[in-house]
């Protein structure tokens, strides 16, 4: 493994050179006070051949020799807006290096630092943190061979909750190309009546930001993630912080994506499916998350429950969204079949939260990869040669009927088909939200 290192507008970057493929950790892009408005990070040389700590920081990963005008995968990490990292390995982008593709990978404030506002109104810090990382990406990515006008803004989960937000604020405009998000996951209660009562509660006096940061230079960090534990405590199946649905209607080409078994790994959920009357918990959870519609027929209904309404009615809204504003949009699902794949729980033939993930980086190998790839670095996933034989083609969702993608199984033994409308039982039950104004 070798060093090289970069003359770029934000100073030297020293990285590791192994195969082909550059990468350089944790770059600081912006840096922030506790609980205030985030400032561009100034020029710095920088040592990134490890990971290390830092929430403002993102991480390259880029061909070598530098390409001319390549592609760039923009890459918002999840985590239900309290965890995660820039370096995470599920989301490592040296294979979409080594087809051509520069990655930068980004983290951002998390918990009430990155997302609590004082007022609904207000937009969330972390966006406002994200928004310089999209500037450093602009003025940095011609060093690594990048093209600042073919970016691609993706995430998966909360991750993907923030590039469908980011991407809708005007200060975006002109940073971002498209977007992939890949089972978006927002917060319904976030800055709700409830919890603000509450924290104001907790904290013995108005919930604000001015006040946070005051219990923070006062009784220290552990202070805030106790508070943060706490006002937890009141979403406990969904993100207690984070953006809104109605944040996230960027009018860009967008590709989106959702599993058909988001949280049916979880060992709760199951036990709840297993209990006599599990449907009627299931229609009064419905309720609770904003659910009008009625409840679907299936054997897992508190599993089914939690995954429409936490994500699958999110990946719906966004794909509806799209449509009405005018701009392509390809849809698809993953579905159980054949096959092992990877999942947060382990080799699974089922399709979980987060299997999106070794699929489209490249460390299963799956179709769903190459068309990936292809809306990267073209904008049209359909683009793609076939992955498997038979493959029908992606339609547009915006035609008549609503397709979409399905991809059944893992690996090589995965089955790709086209199904109308996937996603109409989960639009019955949770209509999407009026639009706000960003």
């Amino acid at each position: 493994m070798d060093t090289l290192t970069v003359e770029a507008p934000a100073g030297r970057l020293t990285g590791t050179l192994r195969r082909g493929v550059w990468r350089c950790h944790t770059i600081a892009y912006a840096a922030a006070a506790p609980f205030a408005p985030a400032r561009r990070a100034a020029p710095a040389d920088h040592d990134g051949r490890r990971p290390g700590a830092g929430e403002l920081t993102l991480t390259l990963t880029a061909p070598h020799p530098w390409p001319a005008g390549a592609p760039v995968l923009v890459w918002i990490h999840g985590g239900r807006y309290e965890e995660g990292h820039p370096s995470e390995p599920w989301t490592n982008a040296r294979l979409l290096a080594a087809r051509g593709v520069v990655g930068v990978s980004l983290g951002y404030r998390k918990g009430l630092e990155g997302f609590w506002r004082d007022r609904e109104a207000d937009p969330l810090p972390a966006v406002a943190d994200l928004l310089h990382a999209l500037d450093w990406v602009r003025d940095n990515a011609p060093a690594l061979g990048g093209d600042p006008d073919r970016v691609t803004l993706a995430g998966q989960s909360a991750g993907a909750g923030l590039a469908l937000t980011l991407a809708t604020r005007p200060e975006a405009a002109g940073r971002v190309a498209r977007v992939l998000a890949a089972s978006p996951g927002f917060s319904h209660r976030s800055g709700g009546p409830v919890q603000r009562a509450a924290a104001a509660a907790l904290l013995r006096g108005p919930a604000t930001r001015a006040r946070l940061a005051r219990l923070h230079a006062d009784s220290g960090p552990a202070a805030v993630a106790a508070l943060y534990a706490r006002l937890r405590r009141l979403s406990p199946t969904e993100p207690a912080l984070g953006p809104h649905a109605a944040e996230g209607r960027p009018g860009l080409p967008l590709m989106v994506t959702a599993t058909s078994e988001e949280f049916h790994f979880l060992p709760e959920l199951r036990r709840l499916d297993a209990r006599r009357g599990a449907r009627a918990i299931a229609r009064a959870t419905a309720l609770a998350h904003g659910g009008r519609g009625r409840l679907p027929a299936d054997p897992a209904p508190m599993s089914r429950v939690i995954s429409d309404a936490t994500i699958r009615r999110y990946a719906v809204g966004a794909a509806d969204a799209a449509v009405a504003a005018g701009v392509p949009v390809w849809a698809a699902e993953f579905r159980p079949g054949a096959g092992v794949g990877t999942g947060p729980a382990g080799p699974t033939s089922g399709a979980p939260h987060c299997i999106e993930l070794p699929r489209l980086f490249g460390r299963e190998e799956h179709p769903f990869h190459e068309a990936a790839l292809a809306f990267i670095m073209a904008g049209d996933p359909a683009a793609a040669a076939p992955g498997v034989p038979g493959d029908p083609g992606w339609p547009s969702y915006a035609d008549p009927g609503r397709p979409a993608r399905i991809y059944a199984g893992a690996g090589p033994a995965c089955v790709a088909s086209v199904a109308a409308d996937p996603w109409a039982e989960v639009r019955a039950l949770f209509p999407a939200p009026r639009a706000r104004r960003p």
